[in-house]
């Protein structure tokens, strides 16, 4: 319990619960709804034929942290990395793009969002007036400027790279502007001079949004489903790996691999078997 507690990041809530039976286990939220101690099973499948290459067992309830373990696991097995790899939203973070854009494996995930921004965006819609929010600001490209909803200028202050594969431009109007305007209570709330904050992302960020913008992008991300679900489906109503009989991360990897053993056998004879009967029909 101490060392959970050691590992909660700030702001989260508090309250953690361990299991006396297995104390490697983790307490995580089920399909269901209700919550029981599991482990976190990552498993990666090749596309073309459906057969399991790589496999992860992991303490952690969500995913965003996993796609480069996966990916170094895939080459231990296979002896390279793979050139395309097919995610979903749950993998897709600006650190995973980052890295799988420096080791040249095209990425295929979700969308990249900007939790920031939208914490700042509704923080900004409970305490500014309508009319003095970011949105009303024009911003003019050429002279990259500002303009407030009075026409004051905002002139760019300082470029910041404190969030990965983020650069935010920071605006200002100046202080004398703001000091005489009629509408400097509405519009600054207290400060001494009004601030912007354009965000754009760093290039290969933005390559990727581009690319998943586009009509083959999308076409490839709506296959992930039929090809990383099947097995899945198959490892727990085929085999029967619904609950794990053995505890400790280890043991319970050992389990997970047996079984992702037993059904790549099991599709290598399907394999098989359609080979020889398009045979046998010719």
């Amino acid at each position: 319990m101490e060392k959970i507690q050691i590992a909660t990041r700030p702001g989260q809530r508090s309250e953690r619960r361990v299991s006396e039976t297995d104390p490697e286990a983790r307490i995580m939220k089920h399909g269901d709804g209700g919550c029981a101690p599991s482990h976190n099973v990552q498993i990666s499948t090749d596309a073309e034929h459906g057969i399991i290459v790589g496999v992860g067992v992991t303490q952690s309830p969500v995913d965003w942290g996993q796609l480069m373990p996966a990916l170094a696991g895939i080459k231990h097995q296979a002896g390279r990395l793979p050139e395309q790899v097919v995610v979903d939203g749950g993998f897709t973070t600006r650190e995973a793009v980052l890295a799988t854009a420096e080791l040249g494996v095209d990425l295929i995930g979700g969308t990249i969002e900007d939790g920031a921004k939208e914490i700042a965006q509704r923080l900004e819609q409970r305490t500014i007036v309508p009319a003095f929010r970011a949105e009303n600001f024009r911003y003019d490209t050429e002279t990259n400027t500002y303009s407030c909803p009075d026409g004051k200028i905002l002139r760019q202050h300082a470029v910041r790279d404190d969030r990965i594969g983020i650069m935010r431009h920071v605006y200002r109007a100046r202080a004398a502007d703001c000091r005489d305007c009629s509408f400097r209570k509405q519009c600054c709330l207290g400060a001494s001079t009004r601030t912007i904050v354009r965000k754009e992302f760093v290039p290969a960020i933005a390559a990727y949004v581009a690319k998943m913008q586009t009509e083959a992008a999308r076409k490839i991300y709506r296959l992930r489903g039929a090809v990383a679900e099947f097995p899945n489906a198959w490892l727990k109503t085929k085999i029967g790996l619904r609950q794990f009989c053995l505890r400790g991360v280890n043991k319970v990897r050992c389990e997970v691999l047996w079984a992702c053993l037993t059904y790549n056998v099991q599709q290598w004879v399907r394999l098989r078997w359609k080979v020889r009967l398009a045979h046998a029909e010719v």
